[in-house]
């Protein structure tokens, strides 16, 4: 009986001294070390992890991806686990595209990683729901990030009239007319007025009144500087634009003519915004009038609707003579940021009522 006491006695003890140093070997510590991560390595993941994603470590086991993770400068803690199930997806994927992506917040987890992508996803104007053209169209044009964004957010990825929208006149001063937004037949505004004296030299010379104000107020402004501007062309009504554009076809083919006239229906004059000034020419370009507009016209809410080097964009040749109206808060962020009306409505507009 003794002898049985004393062999429960030293299970005792022995079972004790066990759980002590087996419940020490068990520490998040110790199995991180075990799976062979070292003191220092150990220290940056304890410093840098919430304890509740250590499981997530230990079943990603030893991975010196993980240390380039915690080790990057844009690492964010709170984002973590979505690293970690990134990167478990993209294990050749360079980590600082994993952290730009993971850190864009954007829903991209099925999207594989890559430098395109994380160029993309920095980009001001990007737009989540036009990744998968983004990356389409990035993977079969030599272009830069910014390009990408401009061109699909513009639906210029897309053949110009392949598809075709109704223009949404609720937008108002910022409604969108080109070669996919366009105005039914008998669209008519109704607030038109007419543009005379020494605003007007032409036969279309009327503007929506809102419009015309800022036409006028830019005109006045213009002549302190020794500019004189005045229209030349301003609204015109669907019929008008029907018997142009055919005139045009007749004497260049409808290739030529889609470069710089709109078909009906497609043509921003029949919105009543925007204005023809002074000399409907390419020598125009250049003048000290154009020269002020194009540094000016923002300030009194007009663009330049169709820039040079933007033809891909806009679908349409430069017109240094053609000003649309949108508004003075849209014009300066066009003017600032230096893009057109079709990729500010994409982001500004279309983005925000998804």
């Amino acid at each position: 009986m003794k002898r049985v006491l004393i062999i429960l006695f030293i299970l005792i003890i022995a079972v004790t001294f066990f759980f002590i140093f087996y419940k020490k070997d068990l520490s998040y510590e110790d199995k991180m070390k075990n799976l062979g991560y070292s003191s220092s390595e150990v220290s940056l993941i304890l410093d840098n992890v919430s304890s509740q994603n250590y499981d997530l470590v230990l079943e990603l086991g030893y991975d010196k991806s993980l240390i380039n993770i915690l080790n990057s400068n844009d690492y964010k803690e709170n984002n973590f686990e979505n690293y970690i199930k990134y990167y478990m997806k993209n294990k050749k994927a360079n980590i600082g595209d994993i952290i730009s992506i993971v850190n864009s917040n954007y829903d991209l987890m099925n999207y594989p990683a890559s430098g395109l992508l994380a160029n993309l996803v920095k980009e001001k104007y990007y737009i989540n729901a036009n990744v998968a053209r983004y990356l389409d169209y990035g993977n079969s044009h030599d272009v830069n990030s910014k390009k990408i964004i401009s061109i699909v957010n513009s639906k210029a990825d897309l053949e110009f009239y392949s598809e075709s929208y109704d223009s949404n006149l609720n937008d108002n001063n910022l409604i969108l007319v080109n070669k996919f937004y366009h105005l039914k037949e008998d669209y008519v505004p109704n607030d038109l007025v007419t543009l005379s004296g020494q605003y007007n030299k032409g036969a279309n010379n009327k503007m929506r009144k809102d419009a015309a104000l800022a036409f006028m107020e830019m005109v006045d402004a213009a002549k302190l500087d020794n500019i004189i501007l005045y229209n030349m062309s301003a609204y015109r009504d669907y019929n008008y634009q029907v018997n142009l554009y055919n005139k045009y076809i007749q004497r260049d083919g409808k290739e030529a003519a889609d470069k710089y006239s709109a078909r009906p229906g497609y043509s921003e004059h029949q919105s009543g915004l925007c204005s023809d000034l002074n000399n409907i020419s390419d020598s125009f370009d250049g003048t000290d009038e154009a020269i002020w507009l194009k540094n000016n016209a923002y300030k009194y809410g007009f663009i330049l609707r169709f820039p040079k080097d933007k033809e891909d964009i806009t679908g349409y040749k430069y017109e240094p003579w053609h000003y649309r109206y949108v508004g003075k808060d849209a014009a300066k962020i066009i003017y600032d940021d230096d893009i057109t009306l079709e990729e500010y409505y994409a982001y500004y507009i279309e983005n925000t009522s998804n």
